[in-house]
């Protein structure tokens, strides 16, 4: 999988900020070294009655599938049966599934294709048709009556401030994983250097249809999944935040050093609170493009979700906040 950058990083962020019941949030995003912005997220504090919705998509090989993922999944989640009937780790996973499937669609494949166009000028053929040999990551939290569900694909990350510290919602999803290599293997395929057939370097994500034509194996089955881990999570009273990021954020940052620092900022009623993501861009985000390995190299996205009920009260506890984080790279 070849990765093309440019001669000088965009350093401009985009971002946005809002707030809904319970709620307030800091977006941004920022298309670093890469050729093109490939990532795309959800922000909807009010997505129904007691509840939020969040996501980060993180594309490979193109925009376009993390693009129509931001735009289509709500409504497929919303529409769900399941989701009506409030059994909603179910509703997440077949909504997952469900998005997999409308990328085949031909209105779908047409969508895609327009959206390539108009993200890159790059001829697309057989090798690079949008939704085959492209795809996304995605970890989605869905906040409903006081409860989190996460559904994680890939290795884009949700993380719980839980009493200060890093409580990860999600699991990242390599090729290298015990179980992902085994269904790997079993469906016909090599993991060599972290990379399915030299190619992807993650086990599960929407798109990737490539990896998914074994006709002989059902969807679960396949080298590549859109199968996501579910997981349910009652927000407690010590749980005051929340963040998603794409792996070109953590591949510079640990969790914990992340969430001690906004932690600390948001302490200091720093506002908006994007401006709290692009002060960590600007941390991680080098000036010049380094010759090896990946960080630093790839688009960042970043969401920062505030429980203010949670926040405020946590906020009087003066020793936690009298307790420094550790810090990193040149932070703090």
């Amino acid at each position: 999988m070849t990765e093309t950058y440019l001669k000088e990083a965009v350093v401009t962020p985009v971002s946005e900020d809002g707030s809904g019941p319970g709620v307030s949030y800091g977006a941004s995003s920022v298309q670093g070294w890469r050729s093109t912005q490939e990532d795309a997220h959800i922000c909807l504090p009010s997505f129904d009655k007691n509840g939020s919705l969040w996501a980060v998509f993180d594309g490979h090989n193109g925009a376009e599938v993390a693009v129509f993922a931001s735009k289509r999944f709500p409504k497929l989640l919303k529409e769900n049966k399941n989701y009506k009937n409030r059994n909603y780790e179910t509703a997440l996973k077949e909504s997952f599934m469900a998005l997999d499937d409308l990328l085949m669609n031909p209105q779908s494949i047409r969508e895609l294709v327009a959206i390539r166009q108009s993200y890159s000028k790059v001829p697309i053929t057989k090798s690079t048709a949008p939704g085959i040999a492209s795809g996304c990551t995605a970890t989605v939290v869905l906040v409903k009556d006081g409860v989190l569900y996460c559904a994680n694909c890939g290795d884009s990350r949700s993380i719980l401030s839980r009493n200060g510290k890093a409580y990860p919602l999600s699991a990242d999803h390599k090729p290298d994983d015990d179980n992902e290599k085994r269904r790997i293997e079993t469906a016909g395929g090599e993991v060599t250097s972290g990379r399915i057939n030299y190619g992807i370097n993650v086990s599960r994500a929407f798109g990737d249809h490539l990896y998914k034509r074994n006709t002989t194996l059902a969807k679960d089955q396949q080298m590549v999944i859109a199968v996501p881990d579910v997981k349910k999570e009652k927000l407690r009273s010590v749980d005051n935040l929340m963040v998603l990021i794409c792996d070109g954020v953590w591949n510079s940052v640990p969790n914990e050093d992340l969430i001690a620092y906004v932690n600390k900022r948001v302490a200091k009623k720093v506002k908006p609170l994007s401006r709290i993501c692009e002060e960590i861009f600007k941390q991680i985000l080098p000036t010049v493009m380094p010759i090896k390995g990946i960080v630093g190299k790839d688009n960042m996205t970043f969401l920062i979700v505030v429980f203010e009920a949670n926040d405020a009260s946590m906020r009087t506890n003066s020793s936690r906040q009298s307790t420094a984080p550790k810090k990193f790279g040149l932070f703090f």
